[in-house]
């Protein structure tokens, strides 16, 4: 019995396999930089909820060396936005992998300032860098994209 049922669930990984790999390489793939990449230190949010500013403390985001950043959120009358739940992810579009630390924020000051600490792109290219901002019941997406070592 033991034998038929090592045989069976030996069957269903082989057959169930190729899906799964295919539904993962669906979820990467490589996106090649466009010619005109936008790298605003402002943007809009996906939804028009908010509009977002980043800071560095240089004038280039660092290569290889954790850094802060500030974030200013701003809502769509232009109010500094407060008790906002922000995650903060960068990923490299054409390399298909993200950051090797996993960054902060902290509680915003009255300005709608948050700090985040712990970035760090440790390879020179493009990187997207995601804000998830969830208040209220409300979520949206924002999106940075940032060269890194290429001078600019």
């Amino acid at each position: 019995m033991l034998k038929f049922v090592r045989l069976i669930a030996a069957l269903l990984c082989v057959a169930i396999m190729p899906a799964v790999q295919a539904i993962d390489a669906y979820q990467k793939i490589a996106q090649q930089r466009p010619d005109n990449l936008d790298l605003s230190t402002t943007v809009q949010s996906a939804g028009g909820y908010f509009s977002a500013t980043y800071q560095l403390d240089d004038a280039c985001p660092p290569m290889n060396k954790i850094h802060r950043w500030i974030i200013s959120l701003r809502d769509r009358s232009g109010n500094p936005m407060s008790g906002v739940e922000l995650v903060v992810v960068a990923d490299m579009p054409e390399h298909l992998h993200g950051m090797t630390t996993r960054p902060t924020v902290s509680e915003p000051s009255t300005a709608g300032e948050y700090e985040l600490k712990g970035m760090n792109f440790h390879m020179p290219g493009w990187w997207k860098v995601t804000l998830d901002a969830s208040r209220g019941g409300g979520r949206d997406l924002g999106y940075f994209n940032i060269l890194v070592g290429e001078g600019y």
